[in-house]
């Protein structure tokens, strides 16, 4: 089973994940890393059914933190997890376009959703 590793860090005060997205695969593990700035993670509630332990409500990770899930079902579903570094700032609302993906979601202006080297997605 394969783990892949994000590393979340702070360019221009948005927090930015090393890659725009993750393929959810039953049994794979991904851990989110914060090797200098601390990071809040809001995860959609399809997100929430297939990564064990299921997150609950937002997810502080401490400077030099980590943590990490597994996948448990890789069937499409609309998957997201959105970066902030405050957690009583959470999202509006989440993308919702089905795939196999956890789409790692920044939001620099609160309006739209986009990882990096993408455009704005909102849901629908």
């Amino acid at each position: 089973m394969a783990n892949t590793v994000i590393t979340i860090s702070m360019e221009n005060g948005v927090l930015v994940p090393s890659q725009p997205s993750v393929p959810a695969v039953q049994g794979n593990t991904v851990t989110f890393s914060a090797p200098s700035d601390s990071a809040t993670l809001f995860f959609s509630p399809g997100a929430v059914s297939i990564l064990s332990p299921g997150p609950s409500g937002p997810v502080s990770i401490a400077s030099g933190g980590k943590t990490a899930y597994t996948f448990t079902s890789s069937k499409p579903g609309a998957y997201s997890v959105f970066f902030e570094p405050n957690p009583s700032s959470p999202p509006a609302n989440f993308p919702v376009r089905p795939s196999n993906l956890l789409l790692l979601e920044i939001d620099t202006s609160h309006v739209g959703f986009g990882g990096p080297g993408g455009g704005p997605q909102s849901g629908g």
